[in-house]
């Protein structure tokens, strides 16, 4: 039977007005401390600021932020509409049900050939395949270069080089046979390499002899999921977007978000720079404030506990153990973040 992922609905970002107010803090016995909840309580505030985010179909490994896409970017100008993107979704969908069994069953040729080909035609791109790229200085030929209108695909096709091609492409798609795990390498189409390792070599290879950059960005696929790699990210950091898992499609929500990050739009470059450029520094900047503003807000609540024992007449602190005081105060504020993120995990802590 034939379902649907739920919308990605993570929660990450600190809420306005999140502190601790000066007030008297007498001693407190290590016993007395709550223990986390085993079920997390879906008005608990999140603290962490993960490396690594999964949040429904997205997932982010130190690219940008899922949390900083639902809040932010699925707001604004750049995110399609529902009435634009369903029509897109029922073909989509419509595809992947009819292909699914063969799929299941078949090699690399046969999920490009059968589902990448006409999904990437629907997303509005157009492509020259690895059969009809010239070689390169690359160590292998992509599977696709990516190319956003007829005009440029012309233009590509004509050309004898592959420089000249890859200078005319938005990007290039590197493809696995479905559900191949892209973490690990393949024993057949290209034995002894991890997939991240060929987009690597085609994001170092995407310039010409002056060092101009061609693109910054590659794709990996298996159809079920595609990632995004960034020329100047860490090289195992990707963004994820799981279009199907098992017999689930994605919902048409989720699906907002995989034609506003892999429809040729998104590559396309004014100044060399294009939306998926934006939204990294976005997201990376919107982290930096919120990393900001969460250690001023821990310095706060360190200074209120530290007067509240101080101003808790039966511990008796002198300036003398003041060094003391704010150790005690420090070991304190720690153990309460660690119960705090073990709730925000729904972790349980013996």
């Amino acid at each position: 039977m034939v379902q649907e992922i739920g919308d990605a609905d993570g929660r990450t970002d600190l809420q306005p007005g999140f502190g601790v107010s000066a007030c008297p803090v007498g001693h407190i016995p290590a016993q007395a401390l709550p223990m986390p909840r085993a079920k997390k309580d879906p008005d608990q505030l999140n603290f962490a600021l993960p490396r690594e985010e999964v949040s429904g179909a997205l997932h982010s490994r130190g690219l940008f932020s899922s949390n900083y896409l639902q809040r932010h970017f699925a707001h604004g100008a750049d995110f399609p509409p529902v009435a634009e993107v369903e029509p897109l979704y029922r073909e989509a969908r419509a595809l992947w049900e009819e292909k699914l069994p063969g799929l299941i069953k078949q090699k690399e040729a046969y999920t490009r050939t059968t589902f990448l080909d006409p999904l990437l035609k629907l997303l509005g791109w157009h492509f020259i395949p690895e059969a009809n790229l010239p070689h390169g200085t690359t160590r292998k030929r992509p599977d696709y270069a990516l190319l956003p209108d007829a005009a440029r695909s012309e233009q590509a096709a004509a050309a004898s080089d592959a420089t000249d091609i890859f200078r005319l492409a938005d990007t290039v798609l590197e493809a696995k046979r479905w559900q191949h795990p892209l973490d690990e390498a393949s024993s057949t189409e290209t034995p002894g390499w991890f997939p991240s390792e060929q987009i690597q070599d085609y994001l170092r290879h995407a310039r010409d002899g002056t060092g101009a950059r061609f693109f910054n960005w590659a794709i990996l696929t298996n159809g079920a999921r595609w990632r995004l790699y960034c020329e100047q990210a860490a090289g195992d950091a990707f963004f994820e977007f799981t279009l199907a898992q098992g017999e689930a499609f994605c919902s048409l929500n989720d699906f907002r978000f995989f034609v506003a990050l892999f429809h040729p739009a998104a590559f396309a470059r004014t100044d060399a720079r294009c939306l998926l450029d934006d939204l990294r520094e976005q997201a990376l900047t919107r982290q930096v404030a919120l990393e900001k503003n969460l250690k001023d807000r821990i310095f706060d609540v360190l200074e209120d506990l530290a007067t509240g024992f101080r101003a808790h007449a039966p511990n008796a602190i002198t300036p003398a153990d003041f060094a003391a005081l704010y150790e005690a105060s420090l070991v304190f504020l720690y153990r309460l973040l660690f119960i705090l993120y073990a709730e925000s995990r729904a972790l349980e802590v013996l």
